[in-house]
């Protein structure tokens, strides 16, 4: 799930299908538009588990945050150098450094921004081996959830 704005969504499915959505939200009811069709789904808990309940179905779901879905999308599609070529801002913050420069060969693991959320420094590292094609931002530049901050290229193997 990738925030395009105010309630509205991009939702890739298991890499595949790709589409739209808004979304509004009203404690447990999230009320779904997209492609001309409305849904609403209740979120609730199960057991020891989350579930939405959409049009009588009860479907089990987790909710992770965007760095545990990266690697958990990694570990199923095969581990290292499957990662994502954009390095992105976990949440809303501020720019302290970037500590890479347009074209610089980077390798997995390595530090590629700082960005300051809840008065703590987050270093955020490149999760492929490849070169700095565009960096998005500047130092002191406010940022937020999921913005883009550093695109790589992969190395050519």
């Amino acid at each position: 799930v990738s925030p395009l704005g105010v309630g509205r969504y991009q939702v890739t499915i298991d890499g595949g299908t790709t589409l739209q959505l808004d979304a509004q939200v009203h404690g447990d009811l999230v009320h779904l538009i997209t492609e001309g069709s409305s849904h609403s789904v209740v979120l609730g808990g199960v057991g020891d588990g989350q579930h939405a309940h959409l049009a009588g179905a009860q479907v089990a779901i987790q909710v992770l945050d965007a760095r545990t879905a990266r690697r958990r999308a990694q570990e199923r599609d095969g581990g290292l150098g499957t990662g994502a070529n954009v390095v992105r801002s976990p949440m809303p913050g501020r720019v302290v450094k970037i500590l890479v420069e347009q074209g610089d060969s980077v390798t997995a693991g390595q530090g590629i921004a700082i960005v300051e959320a809840m008065k703590m420094e987050n270093e955020l590292r490149a999760e492929i081996d490849g070169v700095v094609e565009t960096i998005h931002v500047k130092a002191d530049d406010r940022v937020e959830g999921n913005a883009n901050l550093v695109t790589l290229s992969p190395r050519a193997e």
